[in-house]
C-alpha cells in the first residue's frame, strides 16, 4: 500500500509539537531556554525536511499524472517521429490542424497511434505531415479527413483508400501497355471476363417460376407449389484497353512491378526477346494470385479498421477483393 505524503507530514508535525510541549514542561513551564532551543531545531531541521517531502511528493504525483496521460492518449512528438527509429504503420489518418486534442496541445504532439481491429493507425495533423517522409497519392490541396493505406509495392507511398482500387487498377493497365510497347508490339488489348449471377423468372399458368443455382447444383424452390426458381451463372467479357503501335523488331526488357512474378508475362518477355524463334502473337490469361490488389484477410482488416474509425464508404473492400478474384484477365499482344 502506498504512503499518503500529506498524512505522514501531519503525523510528523503533531509529534514535533508534542515534543516541544514536553520539553517546556520539563524545565518548569513557560518557554525555557531548552524550549527555545528545541523550537530552533524544529525550525531549522524539521520544517525544511517536511517541505522537501511535500515537494518530492508533488513531483512524484506530477510524474505519475504525465505517465498516465501518455499511456491513455499516446501523444507522439515530432522528435519521436523524426528520430529515425519511428516505424510508420500501414494506415494513416490525416487530421485537421484546427481541431487538435487538448492533450496534444499540452504535450506539443503532432498526433497519436491507435489499434483498430488488427491494424495499427497513425493519426497525424495535416500541418505536421512534413515530419514523415512519404508520398501521399493522389496529390490534393488538403488531405485532412482522408485515410491512406501503404502501397504494397512502395513502402514510402500511401494511397488514398477512397481511390485505392482505381489507382492500382490503372497502374496495372499502364504496366501491361508498357510491356507491349517495350517489346515492340503492333497491337495489344486486355480483356476482362467476370463471373456474373442472374435470376431468371417467368410466369406460366398464373404461377411465378425461378431457378436458383447453388454451387454446381440447380435447386428448385417452391412455396405451396407455386414458385420455382434458379440462379444462373454467366460470363461477362469487356475490353479494358486496346492499343495500336507502329511496331519494331528491337524488343527491350520492360520494367516490372505488379507482374514481376507472373509466369505468363515472364514467358511473353522471354519469348519475344528470343531472336531464334520470332514471336508473332501471344495470348494468355494472367494469374490473379500474383496481381491481386488486396488479399481477402487484408481487405477484411481494412473494412474493420474503417468501421471503427467511423469512416463512411460506399463499398466494402472485402467485396471488392472477392470480385477481383473472380475476374479473369486475358492479355493479347501481336507483333
Amino acid at each position: 500500500m502506498g504512503i499518503n505524503p500529506a498524512k505522514s507530514i501531519g503525523h510528523v508535525a503533531t509529534a514535533a509539537g508534542k515534543g516541544l510541549k514536553q520539553t517546556a514542561k520539563a524545565v518548569g513551564g513557560g518557554v525555557s531556554r531548552a524550549g527555545k532551543k528545541a523550537a530552533e531545531v524544529a525550525q531549522n531541521e524539521v520544517s525544511p525536511a517536511l517541505q522537501d517531502g511535500v515537494s518530492k511528493a508533488m513531483q512524484t504525483a506530477n510524474q505519475l499524472t504525465t505517465i498516465t496521460k501518455k499511456k491513455l492518449f499516446g501523444p507522439i512528438s515530432r522528435e519521436c517521429v523524426e528520430s529515425g527509429t519511428f516505424a510508420l504503420p500501414q494506415m494513416i489518418e490525416i487530421m485537421s490542424a484546427s481541431n487538435k486534442r487538448p492533450i496534444d496541445l499540452e504535450f506539443e504532439a503532432i498526433g497519436w497511434k491507435s489499434t483498430e481491429g488488427k491494424l495499427e493507425v497513425l493519426h497525424i495533423y495535416e500541418d505536421d505531415l512534413d515530419a514523415i517522409h512519404c508520398e501521399f497519392y493522389p496529390a490534393a490541396a488538403s488531405k485532412a479527413g482522408s485515410i491512406y493505406y501503404v502501397d504494397q509495392l512502395n513502402a514510402h507511398r500511401y494511397v488514398n483508400l477512397a481511390k485505392y482500387l482505381d489507382v492500382i487498377t490503372e497502374e496495372k493497365k499502364a504496366e501491361l501497355l508498357n510491356i507491349a510497347y517495350r517489346l515492340g508490339a503492333k497491337h495489344c488489348h486486355l480483356e476482362c471476363r467476370e463471373e456474373k449471377l442472374s435470376v431468371k423468372s417467368g410466369k406460366a399458368g398464373g404461377k411465378v417460376s425461378s431457378k436458383f443455382h447453388v454451387g454446381e447444383a440447380t435447386v428448385n424452390v417452391t412455396r405451396s407449389g407455386e414458385i420455382e426458381g434458379a440462379l444462373d451463372r454467366y460470363d461477362a467479357t469487356i475490353t479494358l484497353f486496346s492499343q495500336e503501335y507502329s511496331g519494331n523488331d528491337n524488343p527491350q526488357y520492360p520494367e516490372l512491378h505488379w507482374y514481376e512474378h507472373d509466369p505468363k508475362i515472364l514467358q511473353l518477355i522471354e519469348a519475344r526477346c528470343d531472336e531464334s524463334n520470332e514471336l508473332k502473337c501471344y495470348r494468355a490469361e494472367i494469374s490473379d494470385t500474383q496481381t491481386v490488389t488486396f488479399d481477402l484477410s487484408t481487405a477484411i482488416n481494412v473494412d474493420i479498421a474503417l468501421k471503427k474509425l467511423g469512416a463512411a464508404t460506399n463499398f466494402k473492400f472485402e467485396g471488392q477483393a472477392r470480385n477481383e478474384k473472380r475476374r479473369k484477365l486475358t492479355f493479347v499482344v501481336e507483333f
